[in-house]
């Protein structure tokens, strides 16, 4: 729920990778496991290409929320929220009108009962140890992140350089749910501190970063949110047995990389995706075709060769020094 969505080629398209370490007993009885998260897709929070969604849980809770708790987490329709519809307001390419006359959201999928999903992400929360009061933290932090993409700026008359918020109504909603002090949080939208030798300066933002600025407020909540619960369930599917050193740990290892998507444009986030799955092919190519052929050929096993295609070309471009993307990517960057 928390890290799939619907892409254009896929309803449910994992977009994070993960390593999942399954334990087990030499009778063969599963014992615990341990997963570890790579790479969360967060530019997804803030912005998808048409036909896309963010992630499920944001329509899960909107869709299965009870009365009581759309006005305790202050929720609102999907097509209210800016992270949710920005493909069904605008449309910057002309060719996609006609999608979005006849196509007007993307909220929905075929097939899909979102109310009964949330009772589902409900029960799986419970079986791993999330308390009501946990639970209900959860959901109060994904509205907040949605009603901080809302936030919209301004420049103040009197001032060049300072900005202001259009929509402060929405500041009061923001702080309840996150539980900070609005001031806080109009400061932390607005300026930024920078402390050199002895003394402490506030810059305001200009207008072209205050919209960066939230996203990036709203992708670290959700980012942090996202460890914290990959932490909570290995904390529940952990074996304290596991922890002692005299323990031999017999494991399958499974390795789950995120969606391979192509573009007509891909971001920035979706090339590393791309990179790192050609990289585990990479490997799974070397060990699997290249050296294991080459010791049975050392063996004179008679064997008829496996053609696969090699994607160092591809690699080299990416990430060989001096010349690589990456590289040049960098000295741009300094």
């Amino acid at each position: 729920a928390f890290g799939n969505a619907k892409t254009a080629h896929n309803n449910n398209s994992s977009r994070f990778g993960k390593f999942i370490q399954v334990n087990y007993q030499e009778s063969g009885t599963v014992r615990g496991a341990y997963v570890e998260k790579y790479l969360l897709e967060k530019s997804r929070l803030v912005y998808q290409e048409h036909n896309e969604r963010n992630y499920h849980v944001f329509y899960y809770l909107l869709a299965g929320a009870s009365e009581d708790e759309r006005k305790a987490f202050h929720l609102k329709k999907p097509e209210e929220y800016h992270y949710l519809s920005q493909m069904t307001k605008t449309s910057s390419h002309p060719h996609w009108d006609s999608y979005c006359e006849s196509e007007p959201d993307c909220f929905t999928v075929e097939g899909e009962d979102l109310k009964h999903d949330f009772e589902r992400l409900q029960l799986a929360m419970e079986m791993v140890g999330f308390l009501p009061s946990t639970r209900k933290q959860i959901f109060s932090l994904l509205s907040a992140i949605l009603h901080l993409g809302n936030i919209r700026y301004k420049r103040k008359t009197y001032r060049d350089d300072s900005i202001d918020i259009c929509n402060p109504e929405v500041l009061p909603v923001v702080s309840e749910l996150l539980e900070v002090k609005e001031e806080m949080l109009f400061e932390a939208l607005t300026t930024r501190k920078t402390v050199t030798v002895g003394e402490k300066l506030i810059v305001p933002y200009k207008l072209a970063e205050a919209g960066t600025v939230r996203d990036s407020m709203a992708k670290s909540l959700y980012s942090a949110l996202f460890d914290w619960i990959v932490f909570r369930i290995n904390h529940a599917l952990l074996n304290i047995k596991d922890l002692e050193e005299t323990t031999k740990i017999l494991s399958i290892g499974v390795l789950d990389i995120f969606g391979f998507e192509d573009y007509e444009n891909n971001s920035f986030e979706q090339f590393c995706i791309n990179f790192a799955n050609e990289r585990l092919q990479h490997y799974f190519n070397q060990h699997i075709f290249k050296l294991e052929q080459e010791e049975y050929r050392a063996e004179g096993i008679s064997w008829r060769n496996i053609e696969y295609i090699d994607n160092t070309g591809c690699i080299n471009l990416t990430s060989k020094k001096p010349t690589a993307l990456f590289h040049l990517l960098d000295e741009e960057c300094k």
